[in-house]
């Protein structure tokens, strides 16, 4: 090569010439274009993107397809010519809620209900294709079905579960559901039973209504109403006086067996007689155990309020016992709770017998 000044001969690929000093100038390797409409790549953070047009909306805008997370820019040009010719498949709601049914029926029967009752609810875009519904669309639709937090939770879980099948499927690039907003969530006032009702409840047992062994079990093991209705006959230990394996939610309620006070264990016997070990002890739907819950109470002449519901079995328990002077870390235990601050809210104190006891404790004190 020669010397771009001095024009003298020198070695190939010189960077400075030998004779003058001058230096060289070097051409750098031009990396070769693809052809227009064959895509583009680029670095985005520690990755590597694609893109590809694919062609213009009804406005004339440039309609582009992407795909980012290559690790290398090689990796990124070799998927070009597949984002390039993949066809643009529209996917309903409806097509995806479809795509996920067999994850759903892997769910709780309780679960599965739920999500039933949402998929209902959202029957205005069952047949839209999930890529034009923005975040305003699936709030409205939500809104419109339902005001109350859990419903619209499960609402919100149910599109959250179609929108990740769309993403998986890459039809869509963003879970929309995750931004929906849930109605403020309403503190539940529940009661427990009173005495009397209590009493009432087993004179309707005995008067043949097998029902109320249910919820005689519940208010006497402190059972969830969840728990009841998954509830096998292998899981009762009547020699040991134990359920165990039925638990519900916390880690705390899956580790700690149930005890099976002696009163309750006629009930329960009488419950699981003629059944398999598979068998589940109460066999009807959440909606039917809801239905005959309010027959229970109507027909048992228990107070009509709506502060009185199932839950209110635990509530019972952990009220009997405070007032029966137990002391609170071994009703943190009966009750399977993780922290004595979540016991304190299901003992409901009756003030007539805490002013009696206050009165027999301060009697005879000295006045100051």
């Amino acid at each position: 090569m020669n010397c771009v000044k001095c024009k003298k001969d020198i070695p190939d690929g010189s960077i400075w010439c030998c004779w003058c000093g001058k230096k060289q100038t070097v051409e750098k390797a031009k990396r070769a274009k693809r052809a227009n409409g064959t895509g583009s790549v680029y670095k985005r953070g520690p990755t590597w993107s694609c893109a590809v047009t694919v062609g213009k909306d009804p406005a004339g805008n440039p309609v582009r397809r992407t795909k980012a997370g290559f690790p290398t820019r090689k990796a990124a040009v070799e998927y070009l010519e597949q984002l390039r010719f993949r066809p643009s498949e529209v996917r309903t709601v409806s097509a995806l809620y479809e795509a996920i049914q067999p994850h759903l029926d892997k769910l709780s029967r309780d679960k599965q209900t739920h999500y039933r009752t949402a998929w209902a609810r959202l029957a205005p875009i069952h047949a839209v294709s999930a890529a034009d519904l923005s975040i305003t669309d699936l709030q409205n639709v939500m809104d419109a079905a339902v005001s109350t937090y859990y419903p619209a939770k499960d609402i919100r879980d149910l599109l959250s579960l179609i929108f990740e099948r769309g993403i998986a499927e890459e039809v869509l690039t963003v879970n929309k559901a995750r931004y929906l907003v849930l109605p403020d969530l309403a503190e539940k006032n529940t009661e427990p039973f009173t005495a009397a009702e209590v009493s009432a409840l087993w004179a309707d047992y005995q008067n043949g209504q097998r029902w109320t062994g249910y919820c005689l079990l519940m208010i006497y093991t402190g059972m969830m109403p969840g728990e009841l209705r998954r509830l096998t006959v292998r899981q009762v230990d009547l020699d040991r006086r134990r359920i165990t394996g039925v638990g519900l939610k916390t880690e705390k309620r899956k580790e700690t067996p149930i005890v099976l006070p002696e009163i309750i264990v006629p009930v329960l016997e009488d419950l699981i007689a003629d059944l398999d070990p598979e068998d589940r002890v109460y066999r009807q739907d959440e909606s039917a155990f809801y239905s005959a819950f309010a027959e229970m109470k109507k027909r048992t002449g228990c107070r009509p309020i709506k502060e009185l519901r199932p839950y209110s079995c635990r509530h019972t328990l952990a009220t009997t016992l405070a007032d029966e002077n137990v002391s609170a870390a071994i009703i943190k235990e009966i009750m399977r709770h993780a922290k004595i601050t979540t016991t304190q809210r299901y003992v409901h104190p009756d003030q007539d017998l805490y002013a009696d006891r206050l009165n027999a404790a301060l009697s005879g004190r000295p006045g100051k």
